[in-house]
């Protein structure tokens, strides 16, 4: 047992030190040698946890999502409507590594190395399922995969396009374009697919971050 919580423990040193190094220089510019150094590990400890630095950036992808995901539900007044909360959770994700800096670099980089979808159609694909599941909709797991490829994609190229100067749209234009086409996969009709959007942007207008790393965030939520 004491084994097992010091590896932990040492997993979780790892991914906090990259999550800071990738933040302040930079994917590519970080090497699996600095993290070990920067985590007071030998190179074959640290690969004895983690197969390379593609991941250790995997592991902070998920983390962050998670760790958005924990933070929304504590902060916004939305327990219980799961597509309004997933609303919100897209438009502030997309939102943040469209205006933050060191995120938006990270995203992309991740993106040019053919690493960021993979690392999101497992997570999106089980984002549908339940979406699917709490909408009572009649769709098979592999049709549900689909919409997890075609978000995925979507999301991917618009990382690229806005930070090589491709679109340059507000913001704002790119969160109602996902929005829209993440509602749309699901089915619902126009009338609702609108109310959920509206609904979102004004939650999600109320909401500030802060970040010192890529793997936390805090968030703070404003009453109107």
């Amino acid at each position: 047992m004491a084994s097992y919580k010091k590896s932990i423990e040492t997993k979780d040193k790892i991914i906090k030190t990259a999550s800071a190094l990738f933040y302040n220089q930079g994917y590519n510019t970080t090497t699996i040698r600095d993290i070990a150094r920067e985590s007071g590990l030998s190179l074959s400890r640290l690969n004895y946890h983690f197969n390379s630095k593609a991941e250790v950036a995997g592991v902070i992808c998920k983390k962050f999502l998670r760790n958005l995901n924990t933070e929304l539900f504590e902060v916004i007044p939305v327990k219980h409507d799961k597509i309004l909360r997933d609303t919100i959770h897209i438009r502030t994700w997309i939102k943040i590594f469209h205006s933050h800096n060191p995120t938006m670099n990270f995203y992309y980089e991740l993106a040019c190395e053919n690493i960021l979808s993979e690392l999101l159609i497992e997570s999106d694909h089980q984002h549908f399922i339940e979406q699917a599941e709490f909408l009572e909709l009649n769709l098979d797991a592999q049709t549900l995969r689909m919409y997890a490829h075609i978000f995925v994609a979507s999301l991917v190229q618009l990382i690229r396009a806005k930070k090589e100067g491709d679109i340059t749209v507000k913001t704002e234009a790119i969160l109602d374009m996902c929005n829209t086409l993440h509602l749309k996969l699901l089915d619902l009709d126009p009338i609702e697919r609108d109310r959920i959007i509206t609904k979102a942007k004004s939650y999600a207008s109320r909401i500030e971050y802060e970040m010192t790393d890529l793997s936390s965030i805090y968030l703070s939520y404003h009453e109107a």
